[in-house]
């Protein structure tokens, strides 16, 4: 789906995204092809790049979960860094104060929406 007018591109229902649970979108930004993690914590639909501070991996590389044991941090599966899931920032000491990139999100009685100028089409399944 091409993004031209930089509208908001279509995520999911609201139901569709429970508390805890993810999605992971291929999406173009800048021109490039990145993978999106979109979930929901705390009530709050949150978007960051899918890609580990520590070094260039996805965040659910290894196994198929982006939260910790307790379910308070976003982990890499990869080295255990972790971050947290309101603002990104990493709380690992390796890692002290760098962050996930965000992605621009929105909710409202439609559903979830990427709502990203830098963003500009979903890539094709597959």
């Amino acid at each position: 789906m091409t993004n031209p007018s930089n509208e908001r591109l279509w995520v999911a229902t609201s139901e569709q995204l429970a508390e805890g649970a993810y999605l992971r979108m291929a999406v173009a930004y800048t021109g490039e092809p990145i993978s999106v993690l979109v979930f929901r914590y705390k009530g709050q639909c949150l978007a960051y790049r899918n890609r580990c501070v520590h070094m260039p991996r996805e965040l659910d590389c290894e196994q198929d979960v982006i939260f910790d044991a307790t379910g308070q941090y976003l982990r890499c599966s990869m080295h255990g860094i972790v971050y947290d899931p309101l603002t990104g920032e990493s709380v690992s000491s390796i890692c002290n104060g760098q962050r996930l990139m965000p992605i621009g999100i929105v909710e409202d009685e439609k559903g979830v929406w990427i709502e990203d100028m830098r963003v500009k089409f979903l890539m094709p399944a597959g």
